[in-house]
């Protein structure tokens, strides 16, 4: 059993903290450190204690050769696809990575920039023209969840520009109302949530208390929450489709008090008011000094803060 999974994985099998799909080592590293979350919550500081070494494994899934994820098999996807989930330590992740430029490298090649446009499959694709489009290692759109994420990847290295580009693409040339106006199967809501939260111009990161912010498709949206009611409002907004270039944000202000960061916590949103979005057609230093928060400690308070690069 140990030869064959040698020769479909190498040598690679055979180091601690490897399991396969290699996707694995990502989900069980993220699983760790949400339940060391709610350890924390109750005041479980053994449980906390035993559960932190375990979320510090997710690394074992990357090649530091490549950034890329490591060597194995993948579910519709390749290493690519699985590469850029928004992990609970994205300053980490960057520098297995490389560092942020090389990290911005592997984005822009994942979704194109430069390259020449991907032939779309056909109506019947089969395995072999499947294959190719693996090989090719370019972002799927809405085709499978572990990519969805990827768009806000760019937040985490200083270019929320790029975000930007990528989500006005992605809402204004792969959803309508038509017949396939929805791109894919929406497995249970994953699609068609993505496609209200990238409109409104706010991205909630899974098990943290950030919520990543992006130019919206609409140029006033109202959410009520529990607690109150958000009113995003914005300046200098365009009316967006598919044939117009994106926006990009130039400041944003939460109740009249200035957001230098790209982010906000969930905690902002429930406690509501007005956030002001400023937008222009070309991109601007908003957000590029500043970092979402990163693997920030069990039961941190400071999430708003940022890192300063």
């Amino acid at each position: 059993m140990h030869a064959d999974l040698r020769r479909t994985y190498g040598e690679e099998y055979l180091r601690d903290g490897i399991t396969h799909p290699i996707s694995h080592v990502l989900d069980l590293a993220f699983g760790y450190w949400c339940a060391a979350v709610v350890a924390d919550a109750i005041d479980d500081q053994a449980l906390v204690d035993d559960l932190a070494p375990w979320a510090d494994g997710w690394p074992a899934a990357f090649n530091p050769e490549t950034g890329l994820m490591a060597k194995s098999t993948f579910y519709e996807g390749g290493p690519w696809n699985y590469s850029f989930r928004l992990l609970h330590d994205m300053a980490a992740r960057i520098k297995v990575a490389g560092g942020e430029d090389r990290f911005v490298e592997l984005l822009d090649r994942f979704f194109g920039y430069g390259a020449p446009a991907v032939v779309q499959p056909g109506l019947r694709p089969g395995r072999d023209e499947l294959e190719r489009g693996y090989e090719l290692g370019r972002f799927e759109g809405m085709n499978n969840e572990p990519d969805m994420e990827a768009p806000w990847a760019y937040h985490y290295a200083g270019r929320p520009d790029r975000t930007a580009e990528v989500v006005h693409a992605a809402v204004h040339q792969m959803f309508g109302t038509g017949p396939g106006g929805l791109a894919g199967n929406d497995d249970s809501g994953a699609i068609s949530s993505w496609y209200v939260w990238a409109s409104l111009g706010l991205f909630p990161v899974a098990g943290q208390n950030v919520v990543l912010l992006h130019p919206p498709a609409f140029e006033e949206a109202e959410i009520r929450t529990a607690e109150s009611e958000i009113f995003i409002r914005t300046s200098g907004f365009r009316a967006p489709s598919r044939d117009t270039a994106p926006q990009y944000i130039q400041s944003v202000r939460l109740d009249g008090v200035e957001v230098p960061q790209t982010w906000l916590t969930m905690s902002d949103l429930h406690r509501g008011g007005e956030l002001h979005i400023t937008l222009g057609d070309t991109p601007s230093d908003w957000g590029s000094s500043l970092r979402p928060p990163s693997r920030p400690s069990v039961g941190a308070t400071a999430l708003a803060t940022g890192v300063t690069k």
